[in-house]
C-alpha cells in the first residue's frame, strides 16, 4: 500500500511541474487517502502538503491554508522538525499571496523561532527576507529595517564562510536585491573588495570603514552614503551617484568619470591620480583633499570649497569654477589663478582676505 502510494506521490510531482494541478491534485489525494490507511504519519504530512501547493497554484489559497494547516498538526504532533517548518513556512506563503501580511509575519515569526536550532543560516536568511517584505508592505519600515540588518549579519557570515563566493551571491541566497534592497543598510567595515555593485542602490547607506577596493560601483546611487574611511581605491565608480556622501578620510583613487560628487564632503580624501573626467563636484567640500596628478578635465566645481587642496600636476583643462573658493591651495600657477578669476573664481590667502575677481 504504502508504495502505490508513494508512486501516486511522484506521479503527481512531475504533474505538478508540467502544469498540471489538476491531476496533481487526484494524484496526491489518492495517496494521502492510502498513508492514512495505513497510518504513516510523516508521508500523510508531505501529501497534504503537496495537496496545499496544488490548491495555491488553483488559485484556491482558503484550501491551501487548511492542508498546510493539517500538515502542521501532524508534524508537530510526530516531532518532524523539518514538517513542522516547512507547513509554517508554505502557510506564511499562503498569507502573503493573499495580502494578509499580518497573520504572515504570525507564522514566519513561529518558524523564526525554531530555525536557528536547525543550524540552516541560509534559511534563516531567507524567512528574514520574508519577514522583511511583509513589514515593508504594512508601512512598518523600522521593523523592516531591523530584519534588513539581521539578513546582512548572515551575508556576512555567508562570506567569510565561503557558503557564498561573493558579497553579491551572498546577497541574493537570502533574497536581498542591490538594485533595491540596500537603502539605509549598515555595511560599516564590511570587506567588499571586487564586490559587483554595479547599479546597486545604496542611498544613505553606512559603508564607513568598509574596504570597496577594486569594487565595481559603476551607475550605483550613493547618494547621502557615509563613506568616512573607507577604501575605494581602483573602484569603478563611474556615473556613479555620491551626490551629498560623506568621503571625508576616504582613499578615493579610482575611476570617476562623470560621477556626481555635487555637495559631498570630500575633506581629507585621497584623489591622488584619480580618472575624474567630466565628474559633477558642485558644492563639495574639498577641504584638505589630495588631488594631486588627477584628470580632473571638464569638472564642475561651482560654488565647491578648496581649502588647503593639494593639486600639484593635475590636468584642469575646462573645468567650471564659478563661485569657487579657493584658500591656500597647492599647485595652482598664476596664469591657472588669474584665468580662474576671470571665471568667477573666489582665491584667499592664509589670513582670509579675499582677492579681488579679474574683470
Amino acid at each position: 500500500m504504502t508504495s502505490e502510494a508513494d508512486l501516486l506521490l511522484r506521479q503527481g510531482i512531475s504533474q505538478y511541474q508540467t502544469g498540471e494541478f489538476e491531476l496533481a491534485l487526484q494524484s496526491w489525494q489518492q495517496a494521502l487517502n492510502l498513508y492514512r490507511s495505513s497510518q504513516n504519519f510523516k508521508r500523510e504530512g508531505a501529501a497534504l502538503g503537496n495537496l496545499g501547493a496544488a490548491y495555491q497554484a488553483l488559485g484556491n489559497i482558503p484550501q491551501a491554508i487548511v492542508c498546510f494547516q493539517q500538515h502542521l498538526e501532524i508534524a508537530q504532533k510526530i516531532q518532524d522538525a523539518t514538517g513542522e517548518m516547512n507547513a509554517l513556512a508554505n502557510i506564511g506563503n499562503a498569507y502573503l499571496t493573499s495580502a494578509e501580511y499580518v497573520r504572515a509575519i504570525e507564522y514566519w515569526q513561529k518558524l523564526l523561532a525554531i530555525v536557528p536550532a536547525q543550524g540552516d543560516r541560509l534559511q534563516e536568511g531567507q524567512i528574514l527576507n520574508s519577514l522583511r517584505q511583509a513589514y515593508t508592505s504594512l508601512g512598518e519600515l523600522t521593523q523592516a529595517r531591523k530584519y534588513q540588518q539581521q539578513q546582512l549579519a548572515i551575508a556576512r557570515e555567508l562570506l567569510t564562510s565561503a557558503i557564498a563566493t561573493d558579497f553579491v551571491s551572498s546577497l541574493e541566497a537570502i533574497g536581498l536585491d542591490p538594485t533595491q534592497d540596500l537603502v539605509g543598510a549598515d555595511l560599516s567595515q564590511f570587506d567588499l573588495r571586487n564586490a559587483s555593485l554595479s547599479r546597486a542602490n545604496l542611498e544613505g547607506a553606512n559603508l564607513s570603514g568598509a574596504d570597496l577596493t577594486l569594487a565595481d560601483l559603476s551607475r550605483a546611487n550613493l547618494s547621502g552614503a557615509c563613506l568616512v574611511r573607507a577604501k575605494l581605491s581602483n573602484a569603478n565608480l563611474r556615473d556613479a551617484n555620491l551626490s551629498h556622501a560623506d568621503l571625508s578620510d576616504a582613499d578615493l583613487r579610482a575611476i570617476l568619470p562623470r560621477v556626481n560628487l555635487s555637495s559631498a564632503n570630500l575633506s581629507r580624501t585621497n584623489l591622488s591620480s584619480a580618472y575624474l573626467q567630466n565628474a559633477n563636484l558642485q558644492g563639495a567640500n574639498l577641504n584638505d583633499t589630495l588631488l594631486q596628478q588627477a584628470d580632473l578635465n571638464g569638472v564642475n566645481f561651482s560654488h565647491a570649497n578648496l581649502n588647503a587642496a593639494n593639486l600639484t600636476r593635475a590636468e584642469l583643462n575646462q573645468v567650471k569654477v564659478e563661485t569657487t573658493r579657493f584658500v591656500n591651495v597647492v599647485g595652482i600657477s598664476a596664469q591657472m589663478k588669474l584665468e580662474f578669476q576671470q571665471q568667477g573664481a573666489i582665491f584667499e590667502d592664509s589670513m582670509g582676505d579675499r582677492q579681488p575677481i579679474s574683470t
